[in-house]
């Protein structure tokens, strides 16, 4: 377990580093600016994580804290968001932040949610799918983790296939796309049958052969995909499916897909990540991480619950790792609104 624990979190990690520089641009675009992804290109080969990977380290912390108990979940839950809201986060979804703000303010975590189908849930519940057994429980602490910030029933949908896919991916080397859709109809408790079309389009996909960015362009996602989470969740879904024993091949044909490529590129590693354990996760992949407190030696304590968390020093260090991924955002929102000018001034010439 403790090696599909850490492929889960590093997987995720190399997803949302990997995936940051390409966030908001459609494949054409990524693919002019960047290349393919095929190394960390936040900064020379080195790559920083986002809230992707945060959310999904607390909600572990929270759920071995709680020891099973579904209240105690939702009030450390809601306590550690109100302290990862006060380190004022980067480029962080909407519903995530107001949230966020609501608990400081005193909300409780029964009302600090507001109406969104964004898939900032299904970022953060691989781990749950992966260590809770029982699947009452599973639905329990999947609501728990997506109405603390996102209401809308869609949100809760698109995370709870993520959770099945992670516990299915724990249990199997390989898992039939078929059987996935009938566990998910299983478990499922708030039906919906326009989100059911989408999965059973999506197996069926799968089962054609077909890949990732032709699957997305058929959904109208030829732009990018975007952080709803009916379009997040079934491409997600996807490309886990169609590549469980090759980490590089699924983590890069979902970051060509485009859009929200650390978000969907996170979950799509951490489901494969659970299924190839973290020694086959490239290690360059793997070390490129150059982040504090969260990088590869720290995932992998975090995995073992062997990690010594270090209060004064990151709050020594935090504020310039800060510093650091803000200037790089800005100097990469640069580089882009240059590179795209240039490009289409090329096009005109042409």
């Amino acid at each position: 377990m403790e090696n599909k624990l850490q492929g889960c979190l590093i997987g995720a990690a190399v997803g949302d580093s990997l995936g940051l520089p390409y966030e908001g641009m459609s494949s054409p675009s990524g693919k002019k600016l960047f290349g393919i992804p095929d190394k960390h290109k936040l900064l020379f080969g080195l790559g920083m994580v986002s809230d992707d990977t945060e959310h999904l380290v607390i909600v572990l912390r929270t759920y071995r804290k709680a020891n099973g108990d579904i209240e105690s979940f939702s009030k450390i839950l809601a306590s550690r968001l109100k302290l990862w809201t006060l380190a004022l986060p980067l480029g962080v979804g909407k519903a995530s932040l107001i949230s966020g703000i609501k608990l400081l303010f005193g909300f409780s975590h029964k009302n600090s949610g507001i109406f969104s189908a964004g898939n900032g849930p299904a970022m953060r519940v691989s781990v749950l799918g992966l260590l809770c057994d029982d699947n009452e429980k599973l639905k329990e602490f999947v609501k728990r983790t997506t109405y603390i910030s996102h209401t809308d029933p869609k949100a809760y949908r698109g995370a709870l296939a993520i959770a099945v896919a992670a516990k299915l991916a724990c249990r199997n080397k390989k898992v039939d796309p078929n059987y996935f859709l009938e566990d998910f109809k299983k478990i499922n408790d708030s039906k919906c049958e326009e989100f059911n079309k989408i999965l059973k389009k999506t197996i069926q996909s799968v089962n054609s052969k077909q890949s990732t960015k032709n699957f997305a362009e058929n959904l109208g996602l030829s732009k990018g995909v975007t952080g709803y989470i009916y379009h997040t969740t079934p491409i997600a879904v996807h490309a886990w499916l169609s590549n469980q024993n090759n980490f590089q091949a699924g983590l890069m044909s979902t970051i060509q897909c485009g859009g929200d490529a650390d978000t969907v590129g996170s979950i799509v590693a951490s489901l494969i990540g659970i299924q190839v354990g973290v020694e086959n996760i490239p290690k360059n992949w793997r070390k490129g991480i150059f982040d504090y407190p969260l990088n590869e030696k720290s995932l992998k304590e975090i995995a073992s619950n062997t990690y010594n968390r270090s209060i004064i020093k990151e709050l020594i260090v935090f504020p310039f790792r800060q510093m650091l991924l803000f200037i790089l955002i800005i100097l990469h929102i640069c580089y882009r609104g240059i590179g795209l000018l240039i490009f289409k001034n090329e096009n005109k010439k042409e």
